[in-house]
């Protein structure tokens, strides 16, 4: 019982933390609140509470490998430090800034509640009672599969009993598995949850997947009331894509302590924002009223979830690679006018990508090199040449995996088919373009890599696209969303008007 309190303790630490970062963050594009930076609308919390979730788990991941790159040693004295500042922190945003949270509407207090509102709850109850049972799940058995356990799970162990990234198990190529060059993000939270704990517990290590999935719906669900969604479109779209099957209930999902579903909310999460920046500048570029500071706010948010994607799993570089050039296609097709503000709105968020990733990559250098796929190195044309038998495979094999298995990984692959025909003019909008092109490119990315790579295509290619599906979909979910929301054609609207409009 008295771990389970640590747990807890713990987790409202790592949200409290990454709550008052999201809360400085959004201040700036609040539809509300003027200079104060204090909103009061419950979809605004939501947004601020899903990104405190989020950006917490990776604050937590890069305070301690700063901490450890340094060479400082880790202690269960600095998880209670980082606990109670993410607790002090947390309590003082919420406290100052949402204690609205906490008082009643006056339609509420006289019992009138709408037909939307109700929808709402409804939805809202079905996805907290998936979030309770995914984390319920997800605790139930240990870190059981190859990933979670000889990749992060092992890291993790040695984190917390060396004390030190520095360990000289984590540099030995045959201790860690011929993964050395893994990234950190995972290990390094259940690290910090183990010296907490005092002690290895492969169980409760496991809650940060199911807590970012968590994050992640409320985050969606955020960003598509702020963006112009009416709240019961969105309660559907968050509900669909919380009901993905291939990330919940599937055992390689958000239940698992594997790597994928955590870079498919972190790429979600930098999805949502670019997504949000190229609808905020589409909606006003005939007027030119775009507010450098909410722009450059939303990409910076961007440039740190594409950072922690890239800091969970190595399939987060080549994510970046794929938004970054999605990114400067949309933006040099659509806003030929603003060069120099689209030019530096990209550059915002390459700065903040790479300042993220620089320390590791630094500390990636001092590992040794074992099985890697080097990739780049193998990238050649005659490698190319000599691959057309693999590539149809691969095509038929996506092709079947994304439609013809839909009862098994879910029918967002359709509906992405189905939105487009039924608005094809409305796919070419820049910030639906931006989401058509990414996913494409993330399915070429996925390709590529398996034609040059050192083992048999069938091997590499059908043994992971399940997995590499799942760090997509959510962007799926999102251009339904955006195909079926005629308000997002319209001009930009504070949260009020799209309160009231959709009640």
């Amino acid at each position: 019982m008295f771990n389970l309190f640590l747990i807890v303790a713990g987790v409202l630490g790592i949200w409290g933390a990454g709550v008052s970062l999201a809360h400085v963050l959004l201040r700036s594009i609040s539809t509300e609140g003027g200079s104060t930076g204090k909103v009061s609308t419950g979809e605004t919390r939501a947004e601020v509470f899903g990104l405190g979730l989020v950006l917490g788990f990776g604050m937590t991941a890069i305070f301690y490998f700063l901490w450890g790159l340094i060479g400082l040693p880790f202690s269960s004295s600095l998880a209670y430090f980082w606990t109670v500042t993410g607790w002090l922190a947390g309590s003082r945003t919420v406290y100052v800034h949402y204690r609205p949270l906490f008082t009643k509407k006056e339609g509420e207090e006289q019992g009138e509640v709408s037909g939307t509102n109700r929808m709402n709850q409804f939805c809202w109850g079905i996805l907290l009672l998936l979030v309770a049972t995914t984390v319920l799940e997800t605790i139930m058995t240990p870190q059981r599969f190859w990933d979670e356990r000889a990749i992060f799970g092992l890291k993790a162990i040695v984190i917390f009993q060396d004390r030190t990234i520095q360990s000289e198990s984590l540099h030995d190529p045959y201790f860690v598995q011929y993964h050395p060059k893994y990234p950190l993000l995972i290990p390094l939270n259940e690290a910090h949850l183990y010296f907490l704990l005092g002690e290895v517990n492969d169980r409760w290590s496991k809650v940060m997947p199911p807590l970012l999935y968590f994050g992640m719906i409320l985050t969606f669900y955020g960003v598509l009331i702020r963006t112009g969604v009416p709240s019961f479109l969105a309660s559907i779209f968050t509900l669909m894509l919380a009901t993905v099957p291939a990330m919940v209930p599937w055992e390689y999902g958000f239940i698992s302590a594997q790597a994928d579903a955590p870079v498919a909310c972190f790429h979600l999460v930098a999805i949502l924002y670019l997504w949000n920046f190229l609808t905020t500048w589409n909606k006003t570029r005939r007027e030119g009223t775009v507010s450098t500071a909410r722009s450059g706010t939303t990409l910076v948010i961007a440039g740190i979830a594409t950072g922690l994607a890239a800091f969970t799993k190595d399939e987060g570089i080549a994510l970046f690679l794929v938004d970054l050039i999605a990114l400067l296609i949309v933006t040099g097709l659509s806003f030929r006018g603003r060069l120099f503000s689209t030019g530096t709105a990209v550059f915002q968020f390459l700065f903040v990508t790479v300042v993220i990733l620089l320390p590791w990559f630094y500390y990636r250098t001092t590992l040794p090199s074992t099985m890697e796929m080097t990739y780049f190195s193998r990238m050649r044309l005659s490698t190319l040449a000599q691959s057309g038998t693999s590539l149809q495979w691969a095509v038929r094999h996506l092709v079947q995996r994304m439609f013809l298995e839909a009862s098994q990984w879910g029918l967002q692959w359709w509906g992405v088919v189905i939105s487009f025909v039924a608005f094809p003019l409305r796919a070419f909008k820049p910030q639906q373009l931006f989401l058509l092109l990414d996913i494409l490119g993330a399915i070429s990315a996925l390709i590529l890599a398996g034609l040059i790579a050192p083992t048999p295509i069938e091997e590499h290619i059908g043994g992971s696209s399940h997995r590499f599906l799942i760090q997509i979909s959510g962007t799926a979910i999102l251009f339904i969303a955006g195909q079926w929301t005629r308000q997002l054609d319209g001009k930009a609207t504070d949260a009020r008007s799209i309160q009231e409009r959709a009640e």
